[in-house]
């Protein structure tokens, strides 16, 4: 491929063969002579058979003397792809040329405001296509011909692409730098990436508690916290202390795996109760917001134990939060969690004592003479229909 210059390529159909690549004889000195618009063809399989499609949209060279200037394109989808191309930005960086990066999909655009809408890119101000990362196969060629189709005249460079069909039937690349082939196979380029360490905070929150009524605030304590990890640059990991596994949000099945991640987190936040708790259970500092209007559990317990960091979802201010997850995150805050274990198991030493006097208590049932209301006779039936529907259900093999 290297001796085509800055050739575009023609696909052919060769019996049941898959589709090959052969690059056209254009050479660097013809292609400045060329007319501003080059019409090609494009080849795709629809339906088992080949159509050749007519393109004569933009393919006009760069003028005769411009700068060179690279457009940087891909998937882009995942942050590993992210982190490729943030290795390849720098090296271009360093050796003086200029870039633009625009995502094989529109809606990658959003993941950094620096992108480029490909549609709306002039082809004539590049002279290189570096293509990075994730499998590339002739179709992709064809399915994003926005790039493909108008960037013929560009040195294509592929970058840690995986590429699925074997070379000697496609590479469209005057460079190819794969990451795997038929060919070689290299480490991925995201080895190299070194990105800035960062807290890693959990993120455990309440169910709705409907037995609030019109105190409930565990919506807005949600978002409290969801700005403060936005706002502070801080990784998380979202938990969930509800069991069975079928009713955890994301797949925890017992107190031991819940503990086993609180053990790794620098801190956690949280409107659970348990969430507080088994966190400082495990040594973890806790920003907890009640969230109940005026305080309930999580308040009374955090007080109970001697932690501060407990706020009401109405009075904190964001800049409150932000200072409490600045301390949660310090080496004294851990020390002081690690003492309110302690200090809270110490406190229990009486219970064992307690709970056996408990199941010596004589039974008092006037005590509940009033728990459960006499019902009428239309809920006495509804009870009795709901009674023989789950009989049934539990009958099924």
């Amino acid at each position: 491929m290297a001796g085509c210059g800055l050739g575009y390529l023609v696909f052919s159909w060769s019996g049941d063969q898959d589709l090959q690549t052969r690059p056209a004889p254009f050479s660097a000195q013809a292609s400045r002579s060329a007319p501003d618009l080059i019409e090609t063809t494009r080849i795709t399989r629809r339906r088992g058979r080949l159509q050749e499609l007519d393109l004569t949209q933009d393919h006009r060279l760069p003028s005769q003397g411009s700068p060179a200037r690279a457009l940087l394109v891909g998937h882009l989808s995942t942050v590993g792809d992210v982190e490729v191309l943030r290795q390849i930005e720098r090296r271009l960086d360093a050796l003086g040329m200029d870039y633009d990066v625009s995502p094989y999909t529109d809606a990658r655009l959003t993941v950094d405001r620096s992108w480029l809408d490909k549609h709306r890119l002039d082809p004539r101000r590049y002279t290189h296509l570096i293509v990075i990362c994730g499998p590339f196969t002739p179709q992709m060629a064809v399915q994003h011909d926005s790039i493909f189709g108008r960037f013929q005249h560009c040195v294509h460079i592929g970058v840690n692409l995986t590429m699925v069909e074997g070379l000697q039937d496609f590479n469209p690349f005057e460079v190819l730098l794969e990451r795997d082939s038929d060919r070689t196979v290299r480490a991925d380029l995201s080895f190299l990436e070194t990105p800035e360490p960062m807290p890693v905070v959990g993120l455990c929150l309440a169910s709705p508690q409907r037995e609030y009524g019109a105190r409930r605030r565990g919506d807005l304590a949600a978002q409290r916290l969801r700005r403060l990890i936005r706002d502070a640059g801080v990784a998380f990991i979202e938990l969930d202390t509800s069991v069975p596994v079928e009713t955890n949000r994301f797949g925890l099945s017992s107190g031991a795996e819940f503990e086993a991640i609180c053990r790794r987190l620098d801190a956690m936040l949280t409107t659970r109760l348990h969430g507080m708790v088994l966190a400082l259970k495990n040594g973890i500092p806790t920003l907890a917001i009640d969230p109940v209007a005026g305080g309930d559990k999580v308040t009374r317990q955090a007080q109970e134990l001697g932690w501060p960091e407990v706020f009401d979802a109405d009075a904190a201010s964001d800049d409150d939060l932000a200072a409490a997850l600045a301390r949660c995150l310090s080496p004294e805050a851990r020390e002081r969690a690690a003492r309110i274990r302690d200090a809270a198991v110490a406190s229990l030493a009486d219970f064992d004592a307690q709970f056996a006097a408990a199941l010596t208590a004589p039974a008092d049932p006037a005590l509940r003479a009033d728990l459960v209301p006499p019902v009428g006779r239309m809920q006495a039936w509804r009870k009795r229909f709901k009674a023989w529907k789950r009989a049934r259900r539990n009958r099924r093999p």
